[in-house]
């Protein structure tokens, strides 16, 4: 809101009565800093003085709000309505948070992240710093600092995007986690007395929490080393567990990357099959050899291991013997497999979530039939104007809609019944008041005498008003007016040359975002995220990166969506894939 230089008006006194109020709300808002207050009166002012001076702003942006000064002119709150919420709310700013730091929740995140804040970015879910004792229970819309471990000075403050027990829920834990409203540094600190921060310590070692955690991490990609086979009673273990179990840690997603690739190489890969095959890009490895692979009740997510790269992954492993890589056209490619290693010789596969799956239904995977996709059905509905209503009305058709082929039927009875056809040319019907004034212009009204059928067929459908019904898969019929809504897929550059394919418009045809982001999250091999779309309420776009159209437009079709819904627009500049 303030990365930019901002227009104020002429800054007055706030009178009495408004500063008792903004006294009262803020007592009921943040409890805490008052608390704190009372507690340490001595020297201290209060979180909210009985004498400020208020100017009114608009951002860059447009956005416009109240800056509430002391008599140093430094700014201590705001009245404004910050990106993600949805009435004016009542902010302090750094410096009062600084006076006051348990005022409000804190995440906690990497000084580089924190850089790119100030830089006017919003804080993302790979960029929060869990503690051990886990995210603070927060609801979405909910005011919080963001601060660095080891000081409990606010470097941003913004409003949530979503609850914080969902915040690793959604699209594989990506998307945008807080919405800075205003950070150290920007023109709003510059305003005041541009303190810098302090060192306010931590009651909470988190700092110490999270650097051992990145510590084990960094220690456990230098010295990768290869499991010994799984044992049959892990193996049962795993079979009988369960994905949704929490604390699932990045060492433990390290081993099952490790044993669904085993797995690949003792089944799917074997010497016997693997010949044709090699060599294969390491994307190709992973989505479809490797995922469907996982230990039955696990699913893989490369970036919840300590490698967070494929290539990383590959590569420890390469330096162990198990598996040889090339970089074939820029790509990197699995050139050949090492059946005779020693992490192999004893090896004894393990029940794959999919035969397990299709063991408990009683019936092997053979014989499953492939489900078909129950595609969307799309009718045209036409409804009539108040001008037409007299013709229906006339042939007692009371329906509020009607097809294309309904409606040929109601003329054609209006005709037959009131003997409207001409004798001397039957291809031709002779016009009454009632088709003169729902059918005709202005100008034909006193021209016209009789019509072709034809293209009197054609002009009632076209004086009626347009409605889409669309017949979802166990789900209630929707009407809509005006043609289908198409779901637009965007292919356009971001950030220089990154590639990024964008899909909006899911929701009207019933196809959950954050499930199509995991879905093409795993046939793309790519990271996904979930973005709000602007204007729309509730809607949420999927982006996945890279050049993905054909990818989306088959997954689409799984949904039931045909090509004629879809809009490809591509702002790329590449071929597509």
């Amino acid at each position: 809101m303030f990365k930019k230089p901002y227009q104020t008006k002429t800054q007055s006194a706030l009178r009495s009565s408004a500063c008792r109020h903004l006294i009262q709300e803020s007592k009921e808002k943040f409890p805490q800093a008052w608390s704190s207050y009372e507690e340490n009166s001595t020297g201290t002012e209060a979180p909210v003085l009985s004498k400020l001076q208020v100017v009114k702003f608009t951002s860059h942006v447009g956005d416009k709000g109240e800056i509430f000064l002391n008599e140093s002119n430094e700014p201590l709150w705001i009245r404004a309505e910050p990106p993600g919420a949805k009435t004016q709310l009542l902010v302090p700013t750094v410096y009062t948070q600084w006076r006051f730091p348990d005022m409000l929740p804190i995440l906690w995140t990497w000084q580089p992240v924190v850089e790119k804040l100030i830089g006017g970015a919003d804080l993302m879910i790979p960029g929060l710093v869990v503690p051990k004792s886990g995210l603070p229970e927060l609801k979405k819309g909910s005011l919080v600092a963001v601060c660095c471990p080891g000081s409990r000075a606010a470097q941003a403050i913004g409003v949530l995007t979503l609850d914080t027990h969902d915040i690793h829920k959604v699209a594989g834990a990506k998307g945008k986690a807080v919405l800075v409203a205003h950070t150290y540094k920007d023109c709003l600190w510059d305003a005041g007395s541009k303190q810098e921060l302090p060192e306010i310590p931590v009651e909470t070692p988190v700092s110490e929490e999270a650097n051992s955690k990145q510590q084990d991490e960094e220690a456990a990609a230098e010295n990768f080393s290869l499991s010994a086979a799984v044992p049959e009673e892990n193996s049962k273990a795993l079979a009988t567990a369960s994905n949704d179990t929490p604390g699932i840690s990045p060492s433990e997603m390290d081993d099952l990357l490790l044993m669904a690739l085993k797995q690949v190489i003792a089944t799917t890969l074997d010497q016997k099959h693997a010949s044709n095959l090699l060599p294969i890009s390491a994307s190709l490895l992973y989505s479809t050899y490797m995922i469907p692979n996982a230990p039955y009740g696990f699913d893989l997510d490369i970036k919840k291991s300590n490698y967070k790269k494929l290539v990383k992954f590959l590569k420890a492993v390469e330096k162990q013997g198990l598996l040889k890589l090339k970089d074939i056209r820029g790509e990197l490619h699995v050139k050949s497999l090492n059946w005779q290693h020693d992490g192999m010789a004893n090896y004894q596969p393990y029940t794959v979530k999919s035969k397990q799956a299709a063991k408990e239904n009683g019936t092997s995977q053979k014989a499953q039939p492939k489900n078909k996709a129950q595609n969307i059905k799309i009718t045209e509905l036409l409804k009539p104007t108040s001008a037409l209503k007299p013709l229906f009305e006339d042939v007692n058709a009371s329906q509020t809609y009607y097809t294309r082929q309904q409606a040929r039927t109601v003329l054609e009875s209006y005709i037959q019944a009131h003997e409207l056809v001409d004798q001397q040319n039957r291809r031709c019907i002779k016009l009454d008041h009632i088709l003169c004034d729902g059918l005709l212009t202005k100008d034909e009204y006193s021209k016209l005498n009789a019509f072709p059928r034809d293209k009197l067929q054609a002009r009632l459908q076209e004086k009626m008003t347009l409605y889409t019904q669309l017949e979802l898969p166990n789900a209630t019929p929707i009407i809509k007016l005006g043609y289908p809504p198409k779901v637009d897929i965007v292919c356009e550059k971001k950030m220089g040359n990154k590639v990024v394919t964008r899909t909006a418009g899911l929701e009207v045809y019933g196809v959950d975002p954050a499930n199509m982001a995991k879905e093409l999250r795993t046939m793309c091999a790519s990271s996904t995220t979930l973005d709000p779309v602007p204007g729309k309420k509730n809607a949420m776009s999927v982006l996945v990166q890279g050049h993905q159209v054909k990818s989306v437009t088959k997954l689409l079709e799984k949904h039931g969506l045909s090509a004629d819904l879809l809009k490809v627009t591509d702002r790329s500049g590449k071929s597509k894939k």
